[in-house]
């Protein structure tokens, strides 16, 4: 399907065709292949939808939303979750993770009033932490996560993608569902 397009920008449902692209940009190649070809089962199997982005033509980004997340600060409690936002730095600046995020909530918004996500704590993130807090994603108030459970006061952690913020976002339900 596709949700969005413009002479200059596409957003689509990720096709299993996909997966040799997004892999061939990795910096391990044949690890991103498996996990795209897993995410590839998740989508065939029901449990999400997964956004790619093209602008003009080349892939500029995806975005996996999970009807019901098992993952994360919200995990196994219902709600919608949106995981592994991604826009190459070229990229970035153009309105394309906006975009991403846009169709994801609008997807979201069939299941739930609320969608959440978990961002790494570390500067890499730097720019995911901007847009999030543009879009009114807020912290859940539980603290941060470390390896998906809330890290307690002067626990040992390690500063990783595994140091993490729940945050959280209300969105309109759709009223058709």
């Amino acid at each position: 399907m596709i949700y969005f397009h413009t002479e200059w920008l596409l957003i689509r449902d990720m096709e299993e065709t996909d997966i040799a692209e997004l892999s061939g940009k990795a910096e391990n190649p044949e690890d991103a292949a498996r996990y795209f070809r897993k995410q590839a089962g998740h989508i065939q199997s029901g449990m999400c939808t997964g956004l790619i982005a093209f602008c003009q033509g080349q892939m500029a980004g995806y975005v996996y939303l999970y009807y019901r997340c098992k993952w994360g600060g919200l995990g196994n409690q219902g709600y919608p979750g949106i995981v592994d936002l991604y826009v190459p730095e070229e990229f970035r600046r153009k309105g394309i993770g906006d975009r991403l995020m846009d169709t994801a909530e609008q997807i979201a918004a069939d299941y739930s009033d609320k969608v959440y996500l978990d961002v790494g704590l570390n500067s890499t993130f730097g720019s995911a932490h901007r847009l999030y807090a543009r879009r009114g994603y807020i912290p859940d108030g539980r603290g941060c996560y470390y390896e998906e459970k809330v890290c307690g006061v002067d626990a040992p952690c390690i500063n990783s993608d595994e140091l993490t913020l729940c945050l959280v976002k209300e969105i309109e339900r759709n009223k058709e569902k």
